[in-house]
């Protein structure tokens, strides 16, 4: 997987398990194994909250982790382009994490 998509992936599993309450890295985790039917990297994880926090899609408080107002925009924007199908929307968070990263580039 390239970086964008391992991004994608945490943060799609972030959004999913902290629905009603901020979550630890093993509620993530579990969900990304759902998700994806493989188990995490340590570092993926941290690696990719680190991202998602520092551009304000994800926040952290103490050791849990749930989404911003522009974290769920995202999220909502990308299940409405894709009648609500699971690989499609991570799919397109990877697209909107590589458009990201593209524009610090510049």
């Amino acid at each position: 997987m390239t970086d964008s998509q391992v991004i994608a992936w945490i943060f799609f599993s972030t959004s999913l398990a902290s629905e009603h309450e901020p979550v630890n890295f093993e509620s993530i985790s579990q969900v990304a194994d759902g998700v994806n039917h493989a188990v995490p990297t340590h570092k993926e994880l941290q690696t990719s909250l680190s991202w998602l926090t520092n551009h304000r899609l994800v926040e952290q408080t103490g050791k849990k982790y749930s989404l911003t107002n522009e974290g769920t925009e995202l999220i909502e924007e990308a299940k409405s382009r894709t009648n609500n199908i699971i690989l499609n929307i991570w799919d397109e968070l990877t697209k909107e994490i590589e458009k990201t990263k593209a524009q610090q580039m510049l």
